[in-house]
């Protein structure tokens, strides 16, 4: 097995441990708000307005830099591992000059966007621990946060269990996932579409597939028109339900088309328990297909041209 591969592996699972010790915020007492970020930091901003009843708004930085009235009334969570996205950066300097109170996430210390936020939830503890270069834990650490923030009961002590349903499901496939598709597609419904969003990011990032995250309403109505055989789709079903909306559309996909495969938490019905589930579960998958087709890192670092664009425009 390639050294990146059982690097990631160990990321992935030591997960477990490592979060047992995380800092968590204390919750915010806010009846309205904003989450902002861009990439998997605006996934983890959305599942935070799906998980608030809409309660907290999920919002790019360029939404703010166009219309910075949306601020008003709102305390603002930037959302930002690297504390270097420049268009949060911008967003939050817009915030502070409107006085309204801002707070930095982040995996960094010390961050330019720290420097320009009122306010700071750090994770920077975490980052020594990482090495595979894909942002799992700085990423699930994060979204345990913020649901800390906004009131979600977290309870850490059962993140093994999660792990285990998670690998299990998994496992149930025989890791015969395929590696030649046309695309991916990951469907999700309530607080499983943002994280839908998120599978979809880390296909583009680690292998560079054609991929794409879907809320299952509007698979229906448009791009299902352009499912093709080589096509595999991922359902990730939030409801504890047997004929649930997300399990009746995979029975009836299934008998036309193979590569289908369908999730639901068993390890019960918290939105703790069913963000974290979709988190492992995409995180395995993940790590499956990376086993399968014996890379030696992930895609993104292999496009340096593409990379140093990238860099420059986000950062």
């Amino acid at each position: 097995m390639p050294g990146w591969v059982s690097q990631f592996r160990t990321d992935i699972y030591s997960q477990v441990k490592y979060l047992q010790g995380l800092r968590l915020p204390k919750s915010i007492s806010t009846r309205s708000g904003l989450f902002v970020g861009s990439g998997d930091s605006y996934t983890c901003a959305l599942l935070m307005e799906y998980l608030s009843k809409h309660r907290m708004l999920a919002y790019h930085p360029s939404d703010i830099l166009h219309c910075p009235q949306v601020l008003s009334d709102h305390e603002i969570f930037f959302i930002s591992a690297s504390g270097r996205t420049r268009s949060n950066i911008e967003a939050a300097k817009i915030a502070r000059k409107l006085g309204v109170k801002t707070t930095a996430v982040t995996a960094r210390s010390k961050s330019p966007l720290e420097q320009v936020c009122n306010e700071t939830f750090n994770l920077d503890y975490l980052h020594t621990l990482q090495s595979s270069n894909t942002g799992i834990l700085e990423f699930t650490a994060t979204v345990i946060s913020c649901m800390a923030l906004i009131g979600i009961n977290i309870n850490l002590k059962i993140l093994g269990k999660i792990m285990k349903d998670a690998c299990e499901q998994v496992n149930l496939y025989g890791l015969n996932l395929p590696t030649r598709f046309k695309s991916i597609l990951f469907l999700g419904d309530g607080i499983s579409y943002p994280l839908a969003s998120y599978g979809a990011l880390k296909m583009h990032e680690l292998f560079g597939f054609r991929s794409f995250g879907y809320l299952l309403d509007d698979y229906y109505h448009s791009p299902i028109f352009s499912l093709k055989k080589p096509d595999c789709i991922f359902v990730l079903d939030h409801e504890k339900l047997k004929n649930s909306m997300s399990a009746n559309f995979h029975n009836k996909l299934k008998k036309t088309h193979s590569l289908s495969y369908y999730f639901q938490p068993q390890v019960g019905l918290s939105h703790f328990e069913q963000a974290l589930f979709f988190i492992f579960v995409i995180q395995i998958l993940g790590l499956a297909m990376a086993e399968k087709l014996k890379i030696d890192k992930p895609y993104y670092l292999s496009k340096k041209r593409i990379l140093k664009l990238s860099s420059s425009l986000i950062y």
